[in-house]
């Protein structure tokens, strides 16, 4: 069960309405009630591809290695939002850049998995949806169009097919339709990489949004790039207010800025989702961002002027107030596993059992390399989690913040000892009395972490042992991926957990 919790949000000073002492950062501000900051979304929420339905929002995003995947976040203003469903129950492989839209009052959902082309359809966007139809090409990044009956989707390196009428087929191959915009070679980029495309029909014209640059590399490299067509095929015209939406230098907040989709609320106001990550915590993974875009009197929209992707802004929708992030605290009883959480590399059913209070997890492989982790994406600079974890005789178990098999950090109560993953392939064990339950705790301090443990009816012992995962990261490791929370279980046997808890700032045991 999801519940709301304060969040402490972190802000710049440029982005406060108030002066404050130069360089200063403000760890807890409260935010007036009419105005919102980024990021909207916490944590790892890249790929972002939000519509409108009526006078409320619903978007999905990438859900990679996870699963659950493709989850459903509805909002009622572009900036609150929550989790109400998940598209994708099994696990089909890395899923990227997904696309939601709505045609003709059904609604579709077209994603790569493993860098194959596959749909899912629902009569709602809460669903239930479809189970995934492949359509049998190679590609990413699926962008939907249509125009007068015929149904395009658009794909990374400026292709574009036609689909059947019914959406789930490819009627024709994929065949180039556009080129990169030419970047300055003045700006630092990672590479051109023509990818992200987002389409959108509006007053005559069809607009094509696209990302270039290469979404991770120099703080520069992404950008949103735009041009405009009479026809859903093209040919294109590149908006002379290219690139939209970019990052300026490597000491903005706010890096690798890009992926824009546009979206407009109820009332003709105009927005933009990007994702980033932000200077000094790309562990979060590529977060979400909103900006207010304005039309020009040529027919082309364009970032609005005097804003940013720091600055205080208005809520889109009036009489709304930004409200604290999702809290994933979790007190194990629903009869289903909340959407707050995801299983790495898998999803199986029958290896858990919950609703009564705790969470059973049957032990899953020998060790990290080959278990199935089961995660929980979260925001912010510091925080805290904590868990208690009782295990059956050989099984190990405990808590981790994990970002892929090869690179986690934790705490983890074995048949013999407490183990201390620090990083780098340190494990150090310490030695307990046939240990069977322990209340563990993680204390994320900006990226250096703590480590903490209560065995029953003894007081709390923080680790002599530390960690640093400020490397954890895409532009070190690859996949795209973000450090997160998670609980852990193998061996043989099974782990039971209790009371998982998170706090948005640091909380040290007493």
């Amino acid at each position: 069960m999801i519940t709301r919790r304060r969040f402490f949000r972190d802000a710049s000073a440029a982005s406060l309405a108030f002066s404050l002492t130069p360089g200063l950062r403000i760890l807890s501000a409260e935010i007036p009630s009419s105005v919102y900051t980024n990021p909207i979304m916490g944590g790892d929420h890249p790929d972002a591809s939000p519509i409108r339905v009526g006078n409320e929002f619903y978007l999905t995003h990438s859900s990679f290695d996870y699963a659950p995947g493709l989850l459903i976040w509805h909002s009622l203003d572009l900036v609150n939002w929550k989790p109400v469903a998940a598209a994708l129950h099994g696990y089909y492989g890395s899923v990227w850049a997904p696309y939601l839209c709505e045609y003709q009052g059904h609604f579709y959902i077209y994603f790569p998995a493993n860098n194959r082309l596959f749909v899912v359809h629902a009569l709602h966007p809460t669903g239930p949806w479809s189970e995934p139809i492949d359509l049998g090409v190679s590609a990413i990044d699926p962008a939907h169009i249509a125009e007068n009956g015929r149904r395009f989707l658009y794909t990374n390196g400026g292709q574009m097919l036609e689909l059947t009428p019914d959406g789930l087929s490819v009627k024709s191959p994929s065949r180039p339709v556009f080129e990169p915009w030419p970047v300055p070679s003045s700006t630092r980029i990672e590479c051109t990489c023509l990818e992200g495309p987002k389409l959108l029909a509006n007053n005559g014209y069809f607009y094509l949004n696209v990302a270039e640059g290469g979404t991770g590399g120099p703080a520069t490299s992404h950008s949103v790039i735009s041009a405009r067509s009479r026809h859903a095929e093209g040919p294109w015209e590149f908006s002379p207010y290219n690139p939209i939406i970019h990052t300026q230098s490597r000491d903005d907040r706010w890096l690798s800025l890009g992926h824009g989709r546009l979206v407009d609320t109820p009332d003709g106001k105009w927005y933009m989702t990007v994702h980033s990550y932000e200077n000094g915590y790309r562990t979060l993974g590529r977060q979400l961002l909103l900006l207010p875009i304005v039309w020009t009197t040529d027919g082309w929209f364009r970032e609005q002027p005097e804003t940013g992707a720091d600055s205080v802004l208005p809520m889109p929708v009036p009489g709304r107030s930004q409200q604290s992030f999702l809290d994933p605290s979790d007190q194990f009883v629903t009869a289903e596993l909340g959407l707050q959480w995801g299983f790495w590399h898998q999803y199986d059913s029958t290896r858990f059992d919950t609703g009564k209070g705790y969470l059973r997890l049957n032990a899953k492989g020998k060790g990290l390399s080959d278990t199935s982790v089961l995660t929980a994406s979260v925001g912010g600079h510091a925080y805290t989690v904590e868990v208690d974890v009782e295990i059956d005789p050989d099984c190990e178990a405990g808590l981790l913040l994990f970002y892929d098999p090869e690179h986690a950090t934790g705490i983890t109560l074995g048949p013999q000892d407490l183990s201390i993953r620090a990083g780098n392939g340190l494990v150090f064990n310490h030695s307990l009395a046939n240990p069977t339950r322990a209340t563990l705790r993680i204390v994320n301090d900006r990226q250096e972490i703590d480590f903490y443990f209560r065995l029953l009816d003894q007081p709390w012992q923080r680790t002599q042992e530390s960690a640093e995962i400020s490397g954890m990261h895409h532009n070190i490791l690859g996949g795209f991926l973000d450090v997160r929370p998670a609980l852990s279980a193998w061996g043989t046997g099974c782990a039971t957990f209790r009371n998982f808890r998170f706090w948005p700032q640091i909380n040290l045991p007493t």
